[in-house]
């Protein structure tokens, strides 16, 4: 796994997911969450208690808030964020790189923060009766940004989607995982043929972090190194400048194709600066003096210096971090011991030492903010949320560790503060069963290159929100997943993923889905702990600013600003 410094692929390969999702909770604050998208809870920082002038808190379920009927133009749009990008192509790098490539760049379709699927460059579509064809009409409106007014075509996405499938490509776009074929059937139609039934493919090729942009097709022929440091995007936002270690700005497109409540084209402001200020606490006192407009992934121990006309806003995740019972390591394979650890878990004594606003979950992998969530199962269901010694005991006694067990070193990653926790207390909680390892910290490169997906070892892993609540267990929990950490197999979990992933209708996915989850959640070898809230600050004059449940989606362009 490269170091932030360096380059690393966009798409859905696994490191860089996990790179992304652990830096970002890290530091605090990285770019803007209501127009943009949510983030990672905020460890660390320093001063002041939970405070600021006003905390809102969008619990609702669909993390979303009501369009004003109107909304401001005009003016400049400043965010403070954490750090600056690596570089300005939509198929490359990581954290930033993904916010910004979203607004530079455009998909066919796109999310808002219901996660339900909207247009983008794809006007409308439809599916055939097995949702295994799709057919895509294009706008023919859009046009690239320093291309000499040149419009998307259909050949343009074909290019783009070749380029993915391609040597030249070396991540992972499994956003387009499944996709048999896509063709352009003329300049304004595209038509994409699925090797199984795929109702959601619509909203899995708009997948946080998915790499499926779409690029002009003259610029891939030429030098796909041009979109290092060059715009060619059709999105809200144009490149200006950029200044890597301290400042980027852009300017509003003024004939972007998707229009603002007044009818006119996003977005509202005129120009974007994107300050990249790499404390945490001078990030809060920026916005407190009005240097900065907005900001994101705050967290809630600077918030008391966040005042003097600004608010904080707050809302869950779908972020998560389990331990994972690598059934490589014994006596893991045994279910018993398995069930024993869940049921010697307190999963309250770790949110409230780690993330007091946080919330719990199943063990399932699918989180409380996705579509498809069990809510029949109750999150207690067979283990509790505290911690049962007796039965834990009990079941270690019958799976032939009555006297106690110990086990190989258990470990943890420095991305993320919070797995520090977890493990200190995981390791104290198992002791009161009998069950004692040692603990060992490790840099999060050396985790991800070395430990990650490994035989023999067991650690606490973290994972991203997706768009797709089905994303995490058919990556990492059902047997042929690639990041099948547990090494996990369950038949009749495979059978419920089979029946979700080719259902045909809402109704059949959502009874398979919850299937799975339960089936997981009893059986499994994924120790859910909890998913924190997200915290985000803008200035009273911002306007329009919605925390979104997943933290690199690009919503910019829809916030205004009156000052």
């Amino acid at each position: 796994m490269p170091s932030r410094d360096s380059h690393t692929t966009v798409g859905t390969d696994r490191r860089s997911i996990l790179k992304l999702g652990g830096t970002l909770g890290t530091l605090g604050i990285t770019g803007l969450a209501g127009c943009m998208g949510g983030g990672e809870e905020g460890d660390g920082g320093d001063g002041g208690s939970d405070g600021g002038d006003t905390i809102q808190s969008d619990d609702s379920g669909d993390g979303t808030e009501e369009t004003p009927d109107s909304l401001p133009r005009g003016g400049t749009f400043v965010v403070g964020a954490q750090q600056g990008v690596q570089t300005m192509s939509p198929f490359r790098g990581f954290l930033a790189d993904y916010l910004l490539g979203e607004a530079m760049y455009d998909r066919l379709t796109r999310v808002n923060q219901s996660f339900e699927v909207e247009p983008n460059l794809a006007k409308d579509w439809e599916a055939n009766d097995d949702y295994t064809v799709w057919t895509f009409n294009l706008r023919e409106d859009a046009a690239f940004n320093n291309m000499d007014g040149q419009t998307m075509t259909a050949a343009d996405v074909k290019a783009s989607y070749d380029f993915l499938k391609s040597d030249s490509f070396s991540g992972s776009a499994s956003s387009l995982s499944g996709v048999e074929s896509l063709s352009a059937v003329d300049e304004t139609t595209v038509e994409v043929e699925l090797t199984e039934p795929d109702l959601n493919f619509t909203k899995r090729i708009a997948e946080t972090g998915g790499a499926f942009f779409i690029v002009p097709k003259d610029v891939l022929d030429d030098d796909p190194a041009k979109l290092e440091d060059t715009d060619y995007g059709t999105g809200p936002l144009q490149l200006e400048s950029w200044n890597q270690k301290n400042d980027i700005t852009f300017s509003a497109n003024d004939d972007y194709h998707i229009e603002g409540v007044d009818g006119e084209p996003l977005p509202y402001f005129d120009e974007l600066k994107w300050n990249i200020l790499s404390d945490n606490i001078q990030r809060a006192n920026s916005l407190s003096d009005g240097s900065i407009d907005a900001v994101s992934r705050t967290s809630p121990n600077v918030a008391g210096r966040v005042s003097d006309n600004a608010t904080l806003v707050k809302q869950t995740s779908g972020l998560q971090y389990p331990i994972v019972l690598n059934t490589t390591v014994e006596p893991l394979d045994n279910p018993k011991v398995r069930k024993a650890i869940k049921y010697a878990l307190d999963r309250e004594q770790i949110l409230k030492a780690v993330s007091p606003e946080g919330v719990l979950g199943h063990h399932s992998g699918v989180t409380p903010v996705h579509t498809y969530y069990n809510d029949d199962l109750a999150v207690g269901d067979t283990f509790g949320t505290t911690a049962n010694v007796e039965k834990a005991k009990e079941l270690l006694s019958e799976a032939g560790y009555g006297d106690g067990l110990e086990m190989k070193t258990f470990h943890y990653d420095d991305g993320v503060p919070s797995k520090e926790v977890i493990a200190q207390l995981f390791q104290q909680q198992m002791k009161q069963v009998g069950i004692e390892f040692e603990i060992n910290r490790l840099t999060e490169e050396t985790w991800l290159s070395d430990y990650w997906n490994t035989d023999g070892v067991w650690y606490i892993t973290n994972y991203s929100t997706r768009v797709l609540g089905s994303t995490v267990p058919q990556l990492a929990l059902r047997s042929e997943g690639p990041w099948n950490e547990a090494n996990w197999s369950n038949d009749a979990f495979d059978e419920a993923f089979a029946k979700a992933t080719s259902a045909t209708s809402e109704e059949e996915k959502a009874e398979a889905m919850k299937e799975m989850q339960r089936i997981n959640h009893e059986e499994g070898a994924w120790v859910g702990t909890f998913h924190p809230k997200i915290y985000g600050g803008y200035k009273d004059y911002v306007q329009n600013y919605d925390l979104y449940p997943t933290y690199i989606k690009d919503f910019l362009s829809e916030c205004a600003v009156d000052k």
